[in-house]
């Protein structure tokens, strides 16, 4: 490749990297373009730890499956790969072999001579370094392939920067998210459950105080009443916090527990269909739909005023689709209902997993949401 065509492919290189979001492939993608650009048969990425001592992360181009295995565990920062860890500049070698500071390589490594390692800094901090190994038609490395990954290293500090700025903010939203549930869960508690256990107590001096035996059943019955309530309200909020069907038996049983929960305390019927297969999803895909759908159903009894609502769940090539269908008030959903709190919480648990969803109402009409979340 010239130097036009190379420079050419920088750019090309360039947007392809900073247009990811995804940490995981920006690195994948940034090793492996750096290996096309200097036709070097291997390339990794290091990424060092918070410590700036060692490496916690090794991203690998052009060893196979079976070498990793063969080698073992990734390497940790010693040798040639730890020197760019202290000293955070360009290293370019001829022979890696002949270098006093290199300790070798582990049994079942592939032999590797000449070197280029890069670092790959961001605000002025070392996040990792590229190593490339191997030139291919040329005994080393040249300095113009030096100035390409320089370049390229420093499209790629931008990308992951973006991409960290995006995971830190979805950490943050699901942070603020948790002390919304935590706040509502605790008013619930003081105002339902704290008052029902007063209640309670006032009972129990009632029952000390009867004074015929006839009196201190009848206060007794009432207080056994008011402890099964109780008891319901304590177990509705442990589902809401995590409930223990979704990790014992799965998706479907839980979401049917959901929803016959819900027709218990509403009356809103609630079908759930499934055909989702025999195989669970993951655990971050059960959980999600769990509280999508939970959250459709808490809007259907609050502001629906709707009567009937049918979940209906579909496995089909790598996708889980969902659909949430209620016969209510519908309403615009250019303005949603409740200020659409709830549907910004599922819009974004679905963007956390790369999926899709959409609302489809009008006044009078109901509600449809329909939900589409990969598989991985």
């Amino acid at each position: 490749m010239d130097r036009d065509n190379r420079r050419r492919a920088l750019v090309d290189a360039g947007i392809a990297i900073t247009s990811e979001l995804s940490l995981d492939v920006i690195l994948q993608k940034l090793v492996t373009i750096a290996a096309e650009l200097t036709d070097a048969r291997y390339a990794a990425l290091g990424v060092i730890d918070r410590a700036g001592t060692e490496l916690e992360r090794f991203v690998t181009h052009g060893v196979t499956d079976a070498e990793r295995k063969a080698i073992g565990e990734p390497p940790r920062g010693r040798g040639i790969l730890g020197v760019l860890i202290h000293d955070a500049r360009v290293l370019r070698l001829d022979d890696l072999t002949r270098d006093p500071r290199s300790v070798g390589f582990p049994a079942n490594h592939p032999p590797m001579r000449s070197f280029l390692g890069v670092p790959v800094m961001t605000r002025g901090v070392a996040f990792g370094n590229l190593y490339l190994a191997e030139k291919q038609g040329a005994d080393a490395f040249t300095e113009e392939d030096e100035e390409i990954v320089t370049l390229l290293a420093a499209q790629a500090a931008v990308a992951i920067e973006n991409a960290r700025r995006v995971e830190r903010d979805a950490l943050r939203r699901a942070v603020l998210a948790q002390e919304v549930e935590r706040r509502r869960l605790a008013r619930e508690l003081h105002d339902e459950t704290g008052q029902a256990l007063t209640s309670i107590l006032l009972g129990l001096a009632v029952v000390e105080r009867a004074e015929s035996l006839g009196d201190a059943r009848a206060a007794a019955a009432d207080l056994r009443e008011l402890v099964v309530s109780t008891l319901q309200d304590v177990r509705r909020l442990a589902v809401e916090l995590r409930p223990s069907a979704l990790d014992d038996f799965g998706l479907v049983p839980a979401l049917r527990r959901l929803g016959q929960t819900v027709r218990e305390g509403s009356r809103l019927d609630v079908q759930v269909e499934a055909r989702l297969g025999d195989e669970r999803l993951e655990p971050e895909l059960e959980t999600a739909v769990y509280r999508i759908v939970q959250e459709a159903l808490t809007n259907a009894v609050k502001h629906a005023d709707a009567h009937h609502v049918s979940v209906v769940l579909t496995r089909k090539n790598e996708m889980v689709s969902v659909v949430i269908e209620d016969d209510g008030r519908g309403f615009e959903p250019a303005a949603p209902r409740g200020g659409g709190l709830g549907l910004l919480g599922m819009r974004e648990r679905v963007e956390l997993l790369d999926g899709t969803l959409s609302v489809e109402s009008a006044p009078g009409a109901g509600t449809t949401l329909l939900l589409g979340l990969p598989i991985r």
